[in-house]
């Protein structure tokens, strides 16, 4: 597989080096993805970028991708050998300290870079690079059930997950330079989570977490930046 080129050296700001590493990780990912007849969607605060801005959230560099369990079965069967080295497919199969989440169950991360300020997990010792989510849908989903309850004791969405009748179809909607799947039932569901997603938020709540995309974290797995 040819892999698009890093090019976090080009740009001089924090958050356009981030965007430039999460964007190579959503391409590659997408390449995986059609090679294995894998089906996923932008979800999130990636998903609101797309429809909101046809890129990343300016401020921001959010990535969190969607998939059926049983896409992501055959994605985690064939994601390690479609990657590139400087990618790490991170579960708890891959990280012992992989904090293992019944809504997030893996993650893509950058081998290069790590979070400077973990603070949700300031002492535990996994792989902390630049990330991209994946959130698994079983199509037995209820809003209410106690996947929910979880996903909602770390974070304040009064609604989570997309319901599977939005989720059952995508189509195409461009980010960056090029097309990536979105539910059809973006809509219903941006509009659950974030209200009026055109209306932006105050200047004080657009802040992005820093990054340092040119020194790793401590984790095994991890590269140091040679380039």
């Amino acid at each position: 597989m040819n892999y698009p080129p890093d090019l976090r050296e080009n740009y001089n700001t924090n958050i356009e080096q981030v965007q430039s590493v999460v964007y190579r990780m959503l391409v590659i990912i997408d390449s995986i993805c059609q090679k294995h007849n894998i089906d996923y969607w932008l979800d999130y605060g990636t998903l609101l970028g797309a429809i909101r801005h046809n890129n990343f959230i300016p401020w921001d560099f959010e990535a969190d991708i969607g998939m059926l369990r049983s896409d992501f079965l055959l994605f985690k069967d064939v994601v390690k050998d479609e990657l590139p080295n400087d990618l790490f497919f991170q579960c708890k199969e891959t990280d012992p300290n992989y904090i293992y989440s019944p809504v997030v169950e893996a993650k893509i991360r950058d081998r290069y870079s790590n979070y400077k300020h973990d603070s949700m997990h300031p002492d535990r010792k996994w792989h902390n690079g630049i990330q991209v989510d994946i959130f698994v849908y079983d199509k037995d989903y209820r809003i209410d059930n106690s996947i929910s309850n979880a996903f909602e004791r770390h974070f304040s969405n009064s609604e989570i997950h997309l319901k599977f009748d939005e989720i059952q179809y995508t189509e195409l909607c461009k980010f960056n330079d090029q097309q990536f799947p979105i539910p059809v039932g973006y809509d219903t569901y941006l509009r659950r989570n974030y209200g009026d997603y055109n209306i932006l938020p105050p200047i004080e709540d657009r802040v992005a977490p820093i990054v340092d995309v040119f020194i790793s974290c401590n984790h095994p797995e991890s590269l140091s930046w040679k380039k």
